[in-house]
């Protein structure tokens, strides 16, 4: 279990007991369910929420004081694998399951299972073929919903209000055409390339372009340029357009004389001085689930075996967050362990005579930050290893 993770979530379910009520997202139950067809509605439920998150089933708290009551000693407790294992035995249209996750919190000194059920466009989820289990039946072709803290009742079908909304959800129909962009991205094969512009085949009002920057011939090419092959650069810009309107634009790099393309990584910092005034290291970084690593992606031809050379090289001096709050605590573990970070970088051994810079300074710079990325990395593996 994560502890960043863990923490973050602990701190919401926190709030929402303090709430003392359920709503859109969130149930609380006393024990876990004995009936497993009411575990099977209320998970349809939740995966069909209108709110567009992930919801959550916290077990161990009365949904009438909304004490914590703990699950220590329920019976009918069961484990990540149980509840996944029981949605893959059951028959949901076109073979899509909801994708849950169990995490277990300790509060007021007691387990509590909080249930997520992560979010999806997939929706609306609906078995087509019956779930029955003492008397209560989980319908086929049925769509429930949950408005408010209220589930559709088991044997009825939510409001045709509702039931839209959960179409136009699959279909990207409520999300903003960037949005809509960004997400089919994951879709390689819908998007087709002329020359220096891709488009959507379904929606070739989503293109692509790549155009040309005209501070690209007078940039310097940055630190990790130079853990490729060849470090031969060249820059340009990518602008995403729905109908020709620019919806965002980002520099992006050919890397290794043409062989690999990624958009420009961040900039980070790292400050160990008392004041944190001036940055003592830096380093380039992407956030997974960032529009510039979704494009990362995108552009990565993985049948390309020069690339993905190129590309491991390349994340070797680069570092790849799965999000903001795990950037913001590994920097944190970084100036803990400072002494550590500032050992290994003394004593990695690692040579990069291809360099080209016009003064030695510059030569240096470059070295420090192809160290520091391939130090942070390594860091990066046992700052993970640490919080489980």
């Amino acid at each position: 279990m994560i502890v960043l993770r863990t923490y973050n979530l602990e701190d919401e379910v926190k709030a929402l007991i303090l709430t003392e009520r359920e709503d859109d997202y969130w149930d609380f139950k006393e024990r876990h369910h004995s009936n497993k067809a009411n575990l099977l509605h209320d998970i349809i439920c939740m995966a069909n929420n209108r709110v567009d998150k992930d919801a959550y089933i916290i077990f161990g708290i009365s949904d009438e004081t909304f004490e914590v009551v703990g699950i220590e000693n329920d019976e009918n407790r069961r484990n990540q694998q149980q509840m996944i294992d029981f949605l893959k035995s059951k028959r949901f249209v076109s073979g899509i399951r909801p994708r849950v996750e169990l995490r277990t919190l300790i509060l007021a000194g007691h387990k509590v299972d909080v249930l997520i059920i992560k979010n999806s466009t997939d929706t609306p989820y609906f078995l087509t073929e019956e779930f029955s289990d003492s008397g209560r039946k989980v319908r086929a072709n049925h769509i429930y919903t949950r408005v408010g803290d209220t589930n559709t009742d088991i044997d009825k079908s939510a409001d045709i209000n509702n039931v839209e909304y959960l179409w136009k959800k699959r279909f990207l129909l409520t999300r903003s055409p960037f949005e809509q962009i960004m997400k089919r991205l994951d879709k390689k094969g819908e998007w087709k390339q002329d020359e220096d512009v891709y488009y959507n085949m379904f929606n070739p009002e989503f293109t692509i372009t790549i155009e040309y920057d005209d501070e690209g011939p007078e940039l310097v090419p940055e630190y990790y340029a130079y853990a490729v092959s060849n470090p031969a650069t060249m820059y340009q810009m990518l602008s995403i357009k729905y109908f020709g309107t620019q919806l965002y634009g980002k520099q992006i790099v050919y890397l290794d004389s043409g062989r690999y393309v990624t958009p420009t990584p961040e900039w980070e910092f790292l400050y160990f001085g008392e004041y944190r005034v001036h940055a003592d290291y830096a380093f380039k970084y992407f956030i997974k689930i960032s529009p510039a690593y979704k494009l990362n992606e995108f552009l990565y031809d993985e049948e390309e075996h020069e690339a993905s050379f190129a590309r491991g090289r390349f994340f070797e001096v680069v570092l790849l967050f799965e999000d903001t709050m795990e950037k913001d605590a590994f920097l944190e573990y970084v100036h803990r362990y400072k002494d550590d970070f500032l050992e290994r970088l003394t004593t990695l051994d690692s040579e990069w005579p291809w360099i080209e810079a016009n003064t030695k300074r510059q030569e240096e710079q470059v070295v420090v930050r192809l160290k520091t990325g391939k130090v942070l990395n390594q860091m990066l593996i046992n700052f993970r290893q640490s919080t489980f």
